[in-house]
């Protein structure tokens, strides 16, 4: 597996085990986490100035839909759907459902929808896609 160094932009070749764990280059000692192989070979680290695949475009055009979703209706986990995360989102719904005589379940989901949904809207698009669409982070 070759990845770019995003420190010192140095050409490096790690073991595939290596995938997602962090680590320091022999040549500047800047650590970085190592990519996650993906379907398409294209990926890019996320400080890269090189091609975006249009799957990356295609999944971070659900960003903004998905952030503006977890803040304004984040205790019903419409964001988890717009991302296609129906489990959690099938949670955090009837979650807010059942608890919806009792404050603290209500409280609680609005308080998880309005962190992610600023977590969405803070992440690089790259880095949106590798979270939500490759490694399928259901919570925060």
């Amino acid at each position: 597996m070759n990845v770019n160094c995003p420190h010192c932009q140095v050409h490096l070749s790690i073991h595939p085990s290596q995938a997602g764990s962090v680590v320091a280059c022999p040549i500047c000692a800047g650590k970085f986490q190592i990519p996650i192989p993906t379907a398409s070979s294209t990926y890019r680290q996320p400080h890269s100035e090189h091609f975006v695949p249009s799957e990356v475009k295609a999944f971070a055009s659900k960003k903004i839909a998905a952030g503006i979703c977890g803040i304004m209706l984040g205790t019903l986990g419409v964001h988890k759907f717009v991302l296609g995360l129906n489990s959690s989102g099938a949670i955090m719904l009837a979650v807010s459902i059942f608890g919806a005589c009792l404050y603290l379940p209500i409280l609680a989901m609005m308080t998880i929808g309005m962190i992610e949904g600023i977590i969405y809207l803070s992440k690089s698009d790259e880095d949106f896609y590798q979270t939500y669409a490759v490694q399928k982070k259901e919570w925060f």
